[in-house]
């Protein structure tokens, strides 16, 4: 009887907690490498980016974890900060890039263009409140079937 009285997931729930952990893991991966490639180069203009990046990839994969694995509601807000921060830190990563006019700089900007086009349909689909609606029923769920 329990299992018919649990709430259904959100359309897509666990597709787009896929997309994120290999989104993020790709990121952190050319965060990584570029960091190396930037130190040896002496490229020190996009270290600070790549480190915040390295930031905000760890915290939005802490955020999914707690969100989809542990079913955390308090983790949904901090997962929604994550992202939405990614992609102002993308922008403003691309308007710079694209200001300082390099024809290396500009092909790294229209890559940046492509991670936006996943990191924002993300951002979005996490903000909806059916998954806060979710996640504070499977906490009243599981506090009603222990009583």
């Amino acid at each position: 009887m329990p299992a018919e009285s649990r709430p259904a997931k959100p359309r897509g729930f666990g597709l787009m907690t896929r997309i994120i952990f290999v989104h993020q893991a790709i990121c952190l991966a050319l965060f990584l490498s570029g960091l190396r490639l930037s130190s040896a180069g002496g490229i020190s203009e996009l270290v600070a980016h790549r480190l915040l990046g390295i930031v905000v990839s760890l915290a939005i994969v802490l955020a999914i974890y707690g969100v989809a694995n542990r079913k955390s509601p308090k983790a949904l807000p901090w997962l929604r900060v994550f992202l939405w921060i990614g992609v102002v830190k993308i922008l403003v990563v691309q308007l710079w890039l694209l200001a300082q006019g390099d024809i290396g700089l500009t092909s790294y900007a229209r890559a940046m263009l492509l991670n936006e086009l996943v990191a924002i349909p993300v951002a979005v689909y996490w903000s909806r409140p059916v998954h806060a609606r979710y996640l504070s029923s499977l906490g009243h769920a599981a506090g009603s079937s222990v009583a």
